[in-house]
């Protein structure tokens, strides 16, 4: 795999200066181009604060016109966020974190996948405009997965998003009005 450790490392240090990267995004999972405008060093800690504030209001607002999955999926949302918030009192992550201990921070906002060694971006979706439509999945998923992934949507921690920064992903940057265009970038394969 050939890098260009130059181009990387010049990105890398453009995106420890700017809060906002724009980008058009291959989607791995379902093909869907998209592009984005991500805020970067978002502190998921205070997401997590915000999001468990913000569903305490929408539980009250709607507790006589939820089902009872609705309800439950609230439940579960707040139980998780407070299993957060205490994993981090403690420097840890929640243990139900999937990829809990995969990630190697690089700044906040950056960090290196242990597993595929891409570089990861994560931060807060400002906004996104479909290019080109993705093939997209049915979902078999059980109906409280499904209530508590639309709850979580409408909470500050639903726009807090991960991005695979790999040549297969990335077809454009955007940072501080610089436009660079991946393409010219012969055999670029990390940013």
């Amino acid at each position: 795999m050939k890098h260009h450790v130059a181009t990387i490392v010049n990105l890398i240090a453009e995106l420890q200066t700017c809060q906002f990267v724009g980008f058009d995004y291959r989607a791995k999972k379902d093909g869907e181009l998209a592009r984005r405008v991500i805020i970067i060093g978002a502190d998921y800690h205070e997401l997590v604060k915000r999001s468990i504030t913000e569903l305490v209001l929408l539980v009250d607002e709607n507790r006589e016109t939820w089902n009872e999955v609705q309800k439950q999926a609230s439940v579960e949302l707040l139980a998780s966020f407070n299993k957060t918030l205490e994993a981090h009192s403690r420097g840890e992550q929640n243990e139900d974190y999937t990829k809990r201990g995969q990630y190697i921070p690089i700044r906040n906002g950056l960090s290196i996948n242990s597993t595929d060694w891409t570089v990861q971006l994560f931060g807060l979706e400002h906004s996104k405009v479909v290019l080109q439509e993705g093939v997209y999945p049915v979902v078999n998923s059980r109906p409280l997965t499904i209530a508590k992934k639309k709850l979580r949507k409408l909470l500050p921690v639903g726009r807090f998003k991960e991005f695979a920064l790999d040549e297969s992903q990335i077809h454009r940057v955007a940072i501080s009005g610089n436009v660079l265009n991946l393409s010219e970038f012969d055999g670029i394969s990390v940013l």
